[in-house]
């Protein structure tokens, strides 16, 4: 899959952008084709390594998605099903900035009026 990525901390020169393995996801994570990503102030800071957090390296880019899924899991939403994320790429995650990401899935609480 094609990425933006860091293989090691520092400065903007250091991103690179090219051709990484699919991701696999693991128990508690849906496979998400990403559709829109963000530039976060927070990702300048993982990148550069001014927020000190566990990385792995190569390191794909971004925080921030907006994807459909593509595969749920065993208790994900189902396969196309649009999602969200604002917490990739620091934390040992990968980032968003990647045709597809792993992104942790919680179901959180239903609200009604």
């Amino acid at each position: 899959m094609r990425a933006a990525y860091v293989e090691r901390l520092g400065p903007v020169d250091a991103i690179r952008y090219g051709e990484l393995p699919d991701p696999v996801p693991g128990p508690g994570e849906v496979l998400v084709r990403g559709i829109a990503t963000a530039v976060n102030r927070v990702d300048t800071f993982v990148r550069s390594g001014l927020y000190p957090t566990p990385v792995p390296l190569p390191l794909v880019l971004g925080r921030d998605l907006v994807g459909e899924v593509v595969e749920p899991g065993t208790s994900g939403p189902a396969a196309g099903s649009p999602v969200w994320s604002n917490s990739l790429g620091h934390g040992g995650r990968q980032g968003a900035a990647s045709r597809l990401a792993c992104v942790p899935f919680t179901i959180g609480p239903s609200w009604v009026s």
